[in-house]
């Protein structure tokens, strides 16, 4: 039986400290899904985080990939509209804060980098 897993993005960088290693860092780890065997079952994009599935983002192409691998990729439609990226979506599915809230109760584990 297959655990429910999903990965959790809030921000366009990962983690706190120099801007530019954080967006070095988020390409590696979404570069590292890609190629390994364990994979999620969802990824969530949230805040800053919906830049990842514009048109001009430089992780576009594995999140791509994922999506052609089975793997869904939930863009909150509330942060588009934000950031102004509605019309650049390139990958994943616009949806509501309360489909994302669903899918992270009934989750089996919740990777937030």
């Amino acid at each position: 039986m297959s655990q429910d897993v999903l990965v959790v993005l809030n921000s366009s960088r990962f983690g706190q400290g120099n801007p530019q290693l954080g967006e070095r860092l988020m390409k590696n780890f979404l570069n590292s899904l890609v190629s390994n065997s364990t994979r999620p079952t969802a990824i969530l994009l949230y805040n800053s985080a919906v830049v990842l599935a514009s048109e001009e983002s430089a992780v576009l192409e594995d999140l791509q990939a994922l999506e052609k691998e089975g793997i869904e990729v939930l863009v909150n439609e509330e942060s588009l509209s934000f950031y102004n990226l509605d019309t650049v979506l390139k990958a994943g599915k616009s949806c509501p804060l309360s489909e994302m809230s669903e899918k992270m109760m009934n989750a089996d584990l919740i990777v937030k980098p």
